[in-house]
Formats: C-alpha cells, structure tokens, sequence
C-alpha cells in the first residue's frame, strides 16, 4: 500500500523573511484592538506561554480621534483619552510584554478613518498639531484634506456607517501625501518599540483624483489594445478622462472585461502601497519588523482584498497571513448542519502560504476554547476574540482566563508535538487558483461541497493549487480530487498522468481541464475516463437556506443519510483509497486532523468537538461517548509501540490500549478507543520500525 502524505514539497521557509529572526512559526497569540485595561496582558503572556500579542491602533484612526472624548475607545484603538496618555501608556506596556518573552505587533489602517472636514473633526483639526509634536518628518501636505480620496464629483468622499463616530472617510492609496503620512505613522510605531505592524482597512477602490486616474490608465494602455481603448472610451489617450468607467455604448464583453481590469489593477496598486510604506520604508527602519495584512475571506469564497494577484505577488514578504471570516462564525446550529468550522479555509491558507504562520479570525465571543482548538488543529493560531469588555462589570474576568490560559498553555506543553509537522494526508483536494485570479465567483463551489464531505467522513485531506501540481510530489497521495479545476497548462496534465501510471487516482468533476491557462478550451479531452481516472457526475451545490440569525441565511447542509450524492460520493473515494482510509464511529461534528512530526516518530490525530450548548450565555461543550478509530500507518514497516491521549483538563497522558491489523496488501492500520472528547485532544500514536 502507497504510504500516506508527509507533505515537504512547497514548504521551504528558509526563503521567507525570518519572525523576528528568531522564529518562523506561532500559535499562540492574542488580539485586542484595544489595549485592555481590566485584563493583564502581561500575566496572560507568562501564564499561557503566548508568543505575540497583537494590540493597538497606531494609525489615522487613533491619530484622528484620541483627543476626542465624545467617542468610544474601540473606533480610537486605545483606551485613554489624549494622544499623549495612549502613546505614554503604549510606551510602558511594549518592553514589558517583550521581556516576558513575547512579540509586540499593533496595528494601523490603510486607509480608513473617522471624522469631519467640514467641522474639524478627526484627522482635519488635528493635521498641522501631529506635525508639529508628534509625527517625523516634514508635513506631507497643508491639510488632510489633500490627501483623502474623492467622490464623483470632486468633493471628499464620505459616507456615513451606523454606530460609528462621524463619517467614514478613506485616504487615497495613490496619493503620494497619504502614504507620507502612513510612513511617518509607522515610523512613530517602530521608535514607541513595535516588532511588527498588522495593516487594516486596506480594502479601498481607485478614485477620480489625478494620482488615481494616471495609475489606472497606465495600467489600462498595457491591458487593452488602442482599438479596443478607443472602443470602450471613445478614445485611445486615458489621461484626460475618468478610465474606471466605459461610455455606454461599448461593446458588453468589453465592459465585463474592463471592470475585471480595473479590480486587477486595484489589487496590484493595494500591494505597491502597502510594499512602499511597510517593506521598504518600514524594514529600512526596522530590518526583522513583522508584517501581515488584515483581509477577508468570507465564507470560502474565492474573492478577498488580493484574490488577483498572481502567486509571486500574493502575500509577498508577508510574515504571518491574516483572514477574518465574519461575525455568524461565532456560532453554532447542529441541526441544521453548521458548525462554523476553518476546516477548508486553513487548509487553503497552509498551502498558498508555504507554512507560513496565520490567522483565521472568527470574531468568536464565546466558543474560545473551540477557537483555540480549531486553530491549533488545523496549524494556524487561534487568537480568542477582540477584547471588548473593559467597560461591562457584569461580564466575570474569569469567563476568559480559565479557558484561554488553560488551553493555550496545554499547546505550550504539547508544542514540540504540534510543530514542526507536516500535514498527513491519502487525499489531495485541489483548489482552482486560476479560477480565482478571473474572478470566477463559483469556482469553489463544487470544492466547498466535496470538501464538506470529506470532514464529515473524518478523511485525512490537505489541499493544493492548481499551479503548485507541478511543484509537488504527486506520488505521496493515494488520490487527487479536481473540483471543477478547470484551467490547467500541459505540464500539470502530463503531471496527472504520470501520478495515474504510478497507481495514483484521480477523481474529477464538472470543467476539470477543459481550458488552458488563457481560458481558450481544450477541443481535445485532456483527462477522459479511464483505469485511474474517475468522474463525478454533477455535484449538488445548491441547497437550502437556514435562518442562524435575524437576516442571516446560511446553506443548509443534508444529513449524510438523506442525501444520495453525498453518499455516492464518499463510498467512491472509499473504493478509490482500497478502503484503507481511516473509519471511526465519530459523529460529524468531530473532526479530526492528522499532523506527522518532523521526527517521523509519530502520528498526531487532532480531535476537535463541535457540540456545545448552543444558547448558553458562556461556552458550554457536550462531551461526546468515547470514540473508536482505525487508523492506517504510514508505512507498512511501521509498528505502534504506544498510544497516548492528551486533553487540556487532563493532568497527565492517558495510555490507550490498542490493536495493530493488517489488509490484503500488506498495510498496517492501528485501532484504539479515545475515552471522551471535551473539546480538543491529541491521539499520540507512538511509531518504531518492525524489529527495533
């Protein structure tokens, strides 16, 4: 039997920017937009063995508004009122958190920020005094007002958001005066003792200011051709007009493909600002500074704030990847099939991230043992929730601490089982990248339904891109699954055959190959039906919806027994896997990850439950009954000399008793009872060579 995946082949860390220069991984963290001020961030440091505490807003937004008494903290991102008590208090906290041994990262936004020009408020009556006492370097310009974007027609764009103070403003990202400003913002930062800056807010479109129009239509003179520029403008010279929007009349094929261009360009320009700010200014300041971007990625889909920049550029230079996925991730609603999980989108990040350390921020308010366990799990850091409760007395401070610092520190103790590791994996699950960078909006779909499954079944998948097929060892999977993937080159596809001829399977759906790169179609079937190659017939991606919340309708996924594709689906993987993939009683809402350490020494089976009391005020598990797994061995000449089970409220290791069995082919699998699952577990499968 094949061996299970141990993944090596795109994580090379030794050509990313170095966190801290001293470490290039963390799971342990936590976030505060603000600076607690009930919460000792310092005893959550040392009690919990964290190692970076993201806090802080050190950009426009505090700049504008910390002066201002009328408005809550949370919009400022520091608690005190006044520039000079934040900054003081700020300048305090940093080496402390540093010398009780942890990273120090505040945050700063792009481009959003509060206030009013037309009544001084916000950034337009604090410019000249920033200069002149708080801010390095020459004024950029002699009002903020220079270096806002505008609307349509001329004026500052503003617009009102409820709840929050005044008017939302942005600055313009192509602005020269605007970027001079987030320069001497972050310069500011680094001199107050930051080891890193996470950038928020950064989510900002092309205005019709002359740095904008001369941007766009540069990018515009290289997309289109001069026939095609004077169909859709009238003209082929961009300079004189507004190149966001084609006349009326232009052709509509045209127009689709301009607003994709414009949004492509968009992305590119988001990246060259944050790269002349952050990289290049920034690590001149401060070589080893920690950089991320605070971006989101709803629901799995395929488009965020730089789902169209092309894998060279995507992340680039970037320490640790970020990606919020929404406020009805807090919760739960097993009846109806939800759980909330990052299953999917972890696995997506592991991969196009290289291994790189990140986040998946659930805003979760009161799943925080969950948020921990998943995160951990699943390899990235889990950071609990935005810290929002300084002002509410009825809220008990232990509600947080007892759980946080309990299973933060239970991965401290585990740590050197965690990572380094390599996700252990039968199955690859590809993901279409290439559909992504066309904006092709259903183009994970069928991914997302299959992927589904696949964690309902306890399956032990991790996920590729299209592009890295030919960057990866193909060999180590016991099956590849292509989700309408549809544009692949011919490298990938001779890639596919060659893993087919060396006893791999491959099970499509849907467009899978039908186009090349450049989106023209293959008139030739490049992976038709054969030994080795299976096909899906459609896959089911429109079901109903639910209601979570008020206004909030979420899909509602099918029991497994009600549902015929599903178990079509999931009883061809187990024919294609010889059925020897892993089988366990473990009902849906469990998941379990499979991670081998680089020791090669052992498997680690990461157990987490979903289940909790769903209308409790705090977090409130369900225990499950205790559940029994066979697991398949890496390597038939492999044997178990023990198996462990590790739980946070445990005290020590439980020793399982277990059973080794053998198939047909020569495959060894293990079996062996997990008592009970709280919420998170380690199943410590200890591995020795035959004789030794």
């Amino acid at each position: 039997a094949a061996s299970f995946r141990a993944s090596t082949h795109f994580h090379d860390l030794a050509s990313l920017h170095d966190l801290a220069q001293s470490m290039t991984w963390f799971n342990r963290m936590t976030e505060h937009w603000v600076v607690p001020q009930r919460l000792d961030l310092e005893q959550h440091v040392r009690r919990a063995g964290l190692q970076l505490v993201q806090t802080g807003t050190f950009g426009p937004q505090f700049y504008g508004l910390a002066d201002d008494d009328s408005v809550d903290r949370g919009w400022v991102g520091m608690p005190l009122i006044g520039i000079d008590a934040n900054l003081e208090l700020i300048r305090d906290l940093i080496p402390r958190l540093q010398a009780a041994g942890v990273l120090v990262v505040g945050q700063m936004s792009m481009s959003w920020h509060y206030g009013d020009h037309e009544a001084d408020k916000g950034l337009f009556g604090n410019w000249r005094r920033l200069w002149d006492q708080y801010l390095p370097g020459d004024m950029p310009c002699p009002s903020a007002e220079q270096a806002q974007q505008l609307a349509d027609d001329g004026t500052l764009r503003r617009w009102p958001i409820p709840g929050r103070p005044y008017y939302a403003y942005a600055g313009c990202m192509c602005n020269p005066h605007w970027l001079a400003m987030l320069a001497a913002m972050l310069e500011k930062a680094i001199e107050l003792g930051v080891d890193g800056i996470n950038v928020h807010h950064n989510f900002e479109n092309f205005c019709p200011c002359d740095f904008c129009r001369t941007e766009l239509s540069a990018w515009l003179t290289t997309a289109f051709t001069e026939d095609e520029r004077v169909s859709l403008f009238g003209t082929s010279e961009l300079q004189d007009l507004d190149p966001r929007h084609a006349r009326q009349e232009a052709p509509g094929d045209l127009r689709q493909r301009l607003a994709h261009e414009v949004q492509r360009a968009v992305h590119h320009r988001r990246k060259a600002a944050f790269d002349e700010v952050f990289i290049n200014k920034g690590r001149q300041l401060k070589p080893d500074l920690l950089l991320a971007q605070w971006y989101h990625k709803y629901d799995f889909g395929p488009g965020d704030e730089r789902s169209l920049l092309p894998p060279e550029l995507w992340a680039h230079d970037e320490d640790y990847i970020w990606y919020s996925q929404g406020g009805n991730k807090g919760a739960s609603d097993i009846a109806h099939g939800y759980v909330a999980d990052m299953g999917l989108p972890a696995r997506f990040v592991h991969a196009a991230g290289q291994g790189r350390p990140f986040v998946i921020n659930k805003y979760d308010s009161k799943r925080l043992r969950l948020s921990i366990a998943e995160a951990a799990a699943n390899h990235f850091a889990g950071p609990a929730f935005h810290w929002t409760q300084d002002a509410d007395e009825s809220f008990a401070l232990e509600d947080y601490t007892a759980p946080v610092y309990r299973y933060q520190r239970f991965l401290a103790d585990q740590a050197r089982l965690i990572h380094p590791a390599e996700p252990w994996s039968q199955i690859g699950l590809v993901y279409p990248r290439r559909g992504e960078l066309v904006a092709d909006m259903s183009c994970t779909d069928a991914l997302r339904r299959l992927g589904r499954l696949l964690e309902d079944d306890h399956q032990f998948f991790d996920m590729l891109l299209d592009h890295q097929i030919t960057e990866s060892d193909l060999r180590e999977y016991r099956l590849l699954i292509l989700a309408d993937v549809a544009r692949l080159n011919d490298a990938e596809i001779a890639c596919l055959r060659s893993f087919v001829d060396a006893g791999g399977r491959l099970l499509c759906s849907g467009t899978t190959a039908q186009l090349n790169v450049d989106g023209s179609t293959r008139e030739i079937p490049a992976l038709p039906p054969a030994p080795g190659v299976e096909w899906l017939d459609d896959v089911p991606v429109d079901l109903e919806s639910f209601e979570l919340k008020p206004d909030i309708n979420l899909p509602r996924v099918p029991d497994l027994g009600d549902d015929a594709f599903g178990q079509q689906f999931l009883a061809q993987v187990s024919t294609l896997l010889d059925n020897t993939g892993p089988q366990t009683d473990a009902p849906w809402w469990v998941r379990i990850r499979a991670w081998m350490p680089t020791a090669g020494d052992s498997v680690v089976l990461h157990w987490v439950n979903y289940r909790q009391i769903e209308d409790s005020q705090i977090e409130v598990p369900r225990p499950t009954d205790p559940l029994h797994i066979h697991c398949p061995l890496p390597a038939a000449s492999q044997t178990v000399d023990r198996v462990q089970w590790l739980f946070p409220e445990g005290n020590e290791p439980v020793a399982l008793p277990h059973q080794i069995t053998e198939d047909s082919s020569g495959g060894k699998a293990v079996e062996f009872t997990v008592p009970r699952l709280i919420v998170y577990g380690l199943a410590v499968i200890h591995l020795q060579q035959d004789g030794s």
